[in-house]
């Protein structure tokens, strides 16, 4: 696609406020020093749109102004997103474009202590697109370079490329767990980055224990090679999962986001385990600490993804299973359907999949190019 033809304007799912999203004709954006435009192939949504949408704003800069960004107003969202690069900003290579790229979004400054340590994820001047600033739920999305990765050239196609983003997030919590191969790990919860999470580890050479209320996300599980699934919720569940494990529990991945969940970790680890909460609580609620710090527990937050290293690795895990992934990944619904087909749905806490992908405006069909 050269300049010329990239049209002036696109339909785009934008965010008002409070649920109030509206299918709106936008400016195509134009990439800045940096960035690539993107033409969107696939769309992940997640919990935190769906929270956006019910309960926002919370972290779209809708009402306030985002101090990196400057946006305020009205937004694009779709964090999680893959596509074709047809045009490059300043400094961007000419290679990139026609290349089927996926993103992870962040854009973090690159020069702050925190990302020279490795740590770009919590950057002081960090920011992401679809959060920060407009997204990918629309016909075209700007991002950093620094944040695609080629993903035809690991023979993704252009509706798994989609998936890199949520896996990354995984990647970088089992990375901020410490967790090695031959040790044992608890993953609580197989939903969108549960799934991705078991996939990691079991990569990693982890013997994985799933927990989930749902007998067919524990069949997943064990797709995925979680060695044991537990269901939970019975009255035997709690002593299922805690004779899961022996006498030593390394790790105990916290996914749910629940209060019950955290609680329920905190109360049957052994000694000396760490419990990464890696699941994002909708209101504060009260922990045991009394219980963390005489039994020697270590709470873990894990936060987004370290492009530089998690995003490459994700795309990789991506890439083991490709044209494997219909059962965490179904077909994606219509891009008319955002609300009634995935925002609605998640925020209600009936997930229609385990991942809900969206197709852009103007793709009817599903997207397999490369």
């Amino acid at each position: 696609m050269t300049p010329a033809q990239i049209p002036a304007t696109m339909r785009a799912a934008v965010l008002h406020g409070r649920r109030d999203l509206r299918f709106e004709e936008v400016a195509v954006p134009r990439p800045e020093a940096g960035e690539v435009l993107i033409e969107v192939t696939m769309v992940g949504v997640c919990g935190t749109d769906a929270a956006e949408w019910a309960y926002g704003p919370i972290l779209t800069p809708i009402e306030k102004r985002h101090a990196v960004t400057g946006h305020q107003g009205a937004m694009t969202l779709g964090h999680e997103f893959a596509g074709t690069v047809v045009a490059v900003g300043e400094g961007v290579d000419a290679a990139w474009a026609g290349r089927l790229v996926a993103s992870c979004g962040a854009a973090p400054c690159g020069s702050c202590d925190l990302c020279a340590s490795g740590r770009s994820n919590v950057c002081r001047r960090y920011s992401a697109v679809g959060l920060h600033r407009d997204g990918a739920l629309a016909a075209y999305v700007t991002a950093p370079v620094a944040s695609c990765i080629d993903a035809g050239a690991l023979g993704i196609d252009g509706r798994e490329a989609a998936l890199v983003q949520p896996m990354s997030i995984a990647v970088h919590a089992a990375r901020r767990s410490g967790v090695r191969a031959g040790e044992v790990a608890v993953v609580q919860g197989v939903g969108g980055i549960g799934a991705f999470l078991i996939h990691t580890l079991v990569d990693l050479g982890v013997t994985v224990v799933a927990v989930d209320l749902d007998p067919q996300r524990l069949e997943l599980a064990a797709e995925l090679g979680a060695e044991l699934t537990v269901r939970a919720g019975t009255d035997s569940s709690a002593a299922e999962i805690a004779a899961s494990w022996g006498e030593r529990l390394p790790v105990f991945f916290e996914v749910t986001g629940s209060e019950r969940g955290m609680n329920l970790a905190i109360e049957i680890v052994p000694m000396g385990t760490t419990v990464v909460a890696v699941g994002i609580a909708k209101r504060p609620a009260p922990v045991d600490l009394g219980r963390v710090t005489v039994r020697e527990l270590t709470l873990v937050g894990t936060n987004a993804m370290v492009r530089e290293t998690d995003l490459v690795d994700a795309a990789r895990l991506v890439a083991q299973r490709a044209g494997r992934w219909q059962a965490v990944a179904p077909e994606p619904i219509a891009f008319d359907d955002l609300v009634v087909g995935a925002l609605e749905p998640l925020s209600e806490g009936r997930p229609p999949a385990v991942k809900t992908l969206v197709r852009p405006p103007g793709r009817p069909e599903a997207v397999h190019s490369r």
